[in-house]
């Protein structure tokens, strides 16, 4: 769903950005926007990269955190679990994440954390 709402935004802003290509009005927003998009992709270059900066597209990493609570049992065998695993699927450009596509958390037992 978050997909596809993001898609909807760019497609109107793409409309809108075309919409002011053909007005008096264009010659002033125009470079305004294009100011704004470099900037922005300034600072999303200048954040430390999740990945190497060569990577484009869909990644999962996995954080791996140990889990406080007794109470948690593993996914695998139902055994008290030690650790956490924190995944998260995410969109990269250049090294930066930029879109978050999914994420979750696993508790699991030493037994099955390879």
């Amino acid at each position: 769903m978050r997909l596809r709402r993001e898609l909807v935004v760019v497609v109107v802003l793409l409309a809108v950005v075309g919409a002011l290509a053909r007005t008096s009005a264009g010659r002033f927003v125009l470079p305004l926007v294009a100011l704004v998009v470099v900037v922005g992709m300034g600072l999303l270059l200048r954040k430390r990269p999740a990945y190497s900066r060569t990577t484009f597209g869909p990644r999962t990493r996995i954080l791996e955190s140990d889990t406080a609570d007794p109470d948690v049992t593993c996914v695998e065998c139902d055994a008290p679990a030690t650790t956490t695993r924190h995944y998260v699927r995410e969109w990269v450009v250049l090294g930066v994440p930029v879109v978050l596509l999914d994420d979750g958390e696993n508790p699991v037992c030493d037994d099955h954390r390879d």
